[in-house]
């Protein structure tokens, strides 16, 4: 009797388990989405009290250019930012796409492509026929970021990023 109750229990359990593991991942992904956002607003605003939250301590960045950076020297060039006047710019325009997000355990992968248009002015070239020759030059990368559930909280340990090559 009792090893009927054991199998009956258990049974009970993998059933339920898929649902339940399926429900705290699509938490999870939201989770990250959020942040996801979040970090891209933060970058674009220069708002260094939301990146020192996203960011982990030890925090790691390898840049297209083959540079790596820690969170300080993210959080510093966020201090630069929001520390500068506020004027009207052409850019740069950046967004992302293509988004992918995997799952595994307490760790997230976020895959992705940034797309980054920018206009140089007349002033930044050498010539204005560079500007009328190539008014909008637009730049294109790869990214992964690797996100980290500790201490009941999501935070973004690694970022990786590699240039398309332009065709």
């Amino acid at each position: 009797m009792a090893s009927k109750i054991i199998v009956a229990v258990l049974g009970l359990f993998l059933t339920l388990s898929p649902p339940y593991a399926q429900k705290q991942g699509n938490k999870s992904e939201l989770v990250i989405k959020k942040l996801e956002r979040e970090l891209e607003a933060a970058l674009l605003k220069g708002d260094n009290v939301t990146l020192d939250r996203i960011l982990a301590d030890d925090y790691i960045e390898i840049n297209a250019q083959g540079g790596v950076k820690k969170k300080a020297d993210l959080i510093a060039v966020a201090r630069a930012m929001s520390a500068g006047p506020r004027g009207i710019t052409l850019g740069p325009d950046k967004t992302v796409d293509d988004l992918t997000i995997r799952l595994h355990g307490d760790n997230a992968l976020v895959i992705g492509r940034t797309t980054i248009r920018y206009q140089f002015m007349e002033y930044q070239t050498s010539s204005s026929q560079t500007q009328s020759q190539n008014p909008v030059t637009v730049d294109q990368e790869r990214f992964i970021r690797t996100y980290s559930k500790a201490t009941g909280r999501w935070q973004l340990v690694a970022w990786q990023t590699t240039s398309i090559a332009k065709r």
